[in-house]
């Protein structure tokens, strides 16, 4: 089986790391995995180990207009259909501009899958990927399917139209999946289901810890839902009661001004630093290293702001790294009884506090590790979930 993986920017950009073990996965189960992202950036892979081939094609470039003639050309009709149903929906503008730039490129792809003799196209986001993969699906006839993450839910776009269209569509989380189900307007619920985001475990944990000093990772883009804010309130109550820490601030975002300003207005500054972005690769090695004591995310929610389960948080997990969380988003699917971390309520900086210094004790934070790992492996290994995407894709 021959699968084209539509994604927003993996593996050209920044962003979508998470997609990465899931790929690797999918591809070695069927005969080729096929990556296509909807808004490339830049022109080189960023893994280039990725057991998948990948198709780079710019929006406007003149193989994709030529592409696209192509396969306009060989069923005009359904061409002018498709293109009249998506202006003659009724939702937001910019969305439907934002479909409109990528028409093209998506009778690109159609022409791709076509000949490439792709057996099944996926899609990542209800957003505009998956817009590429409805009409690549619909001019050619290839069944498509879909993964619904977080804020594309809300966005709304042409959501009936591809829950009609795809043969199912998956949710990374129970929460999100009820989201996508009240807005489905009765699509059959055996076309839904939950399948979580799976990682790579790693093949060693962390050793166990030596020293004194709790080494604090929060791995998250800076900006607001993330809560930094709330962290550094927390961390200088631990500075304030003598427990011994450090922490870094691994991720980069438009926050990172005010950030500092606060880490320095705290007086945080010899024991908190910003790192910014770092490559995937590295920092999964520090993790596995034992760099890091405990991994802490202090998200908060508001609105149809909110996290959906953090890969990094079951990254952290599956190096054996237990974490200290918000109740927020879907994270309570993840940070269970079970797995050796916490949660505490949003902007509560007490109580985020005294979670942190929970776990200031070694022997339980090595113990607590443990447990976090055995909970990614139960229910976070690639791949599982992998597996189980392959066989909804090759049910449908």
């Amino acid at each position: 089986m021959k699968i084209a993986y539509v994604t927003s920017h993996f593996p050209f950009g920044p962003g979508e790391a998470f997609l990465e073990a899931e790929a690797a996965a999918l591809a070695r189960l069927c005969e080729e995995v096929i990556v296509i992202p909807t808004r490339p950036r830049g022109t080189r892979s960023r893994y280039p180990d990725l057991p998948a081939r990948s198709i780079r094609l710019d929006a406007f470039a003149w193989r994709t207009l030529g592409l696209a003639a192509r396969e306009g050309i060989r069923r005009p009709g359904q061409a002018a259909s498709l293109l009249v149903r998506l202006m003659r929906r009724r939702y937001r503008l910019r969305t439907k501009l934002k479909n409109l730039l990528l028409y093209p490129k998506a009778l690109a792809v159609a022409s791709v899958c076509r000949r490439e003799s792709v057996d099944h196209i996926h899609a990542h986001w209800l957003s505009t990927p998956s817009t590429v993969a409805y009409v690549a699906a619909e001019m050619t006839g290839i069944p498509w399917s879909c993964t619904a993450h977080r804020f594309d839910i809300f966005e709304d776009n042409l959501l009936a139209d591809k829950l009609a269209s795809a043969r199912f569509v998956r949710a990374i989380s129970a929460r999100n999946l009820d989201l996508v189900i009240e807005r489905s307007n009765g699509t059959p619920r055996e076309r839904l289901a939950v399948v979580h985001l799976g990682v790579k475990l790693p093949s060693s944990t962390r050793p166990p810890t030596t020293g004194g000093t709790l080494h604090i990772l929060c791995p998250a883009s800076l900006v607001a839902v993330k809560g930094h804010r709330y962290l550094i309130g927390a961390l200088a109550i631990l500075r304030r009661r003598r427990v011994p820490f450090c922490c870094d601030l691994v991720g980069d975002g438009p926050l990172r001004e005010r950030i500092a300003y606060q880490i320095a207005a705290a007086d945080l500054d010899a024991v908190v630093r910003i790192r910014g972005a770092i490559p995937h690769s590295a920092l999964m090695a520090e993790l596995s290293a034992g760099d890091y004591d405990l991994a802490v995310l202090a998200s908060t929610e508001s609105g149809t702001e909110f996290e959906g389960i953090p890969v990094a948080l079951v990254e952290a997990m599956a190096a054996g790294v237990p974490c200290v969380a918000t109740r927020t988003g879907s994270i309570a699917e993840l940070v269970d009884a079970s797995s050796g971390s916490m949660l505490v309520a949003q902007r509560d900086v007490e109580a985020l506090a005294a979670a942190i210094a929970s776990f200031a004790d070694p022997v339980r934070r090595d113990a607590c590790g443990r447990l976090a790992r055995e909970r990614v492996a139960r229910s976070f290994d690639v791949r599982w979930t992998a597996d189980q995407l392959f066989r909804m894709i090759g049910s449908s």
